[in-house]
């Protein structure tokens, strides 16, 4: 399974999506709501790397971003802290989770 989509239509359909996928993003480029991710099933990646990573997303210019249960429990917990987080939340929290290795704490 490969597929492209918007970062915010990723983040508005994250709970259709199965925990076990990756998510790569487009080379240097800051979180934004149209840039465009990609969605593969890394067990189904044949075409390998040195290091066993998929070809395919080097190949098309994306580099891993996060997996989809990295980016459902990201969401999650911003939703514990903040009920009606909007999508320029969400992303917020994305991307420091990105950085940083870690939640948001809304509390602080």
């Amino acid at each position: 399974m490969r597929l492209t989509l918007t970062l915010e239509t990723l983040l508005s359909q994250l709970d259709s999506f199965s925990w076990h996928l990756d998510v790569y993003k487009t080379l240097e480029q800051a979180l934004n709501p149209t840039m465009t991710m990609l969605i593969i099933d890394d067990e189904l990646e044949e075409e390998r790397d040195l290091h066993d990573e998929p070809l395919y997303p080097q190949t098309q210019g994306y580099q891993y971003f996060l997996s989809i249960a990295d980016l459902q429990s990201i969401k999650a917990n911003l939703v514990q802290q903040l009920p009606n987080a909007s999508l320029h939340d969400i992303i917020h929290a994305v991307s420091y989770y990105y950085q940083n290795d870690a939640y948001m704490n809304l509390e602080s």
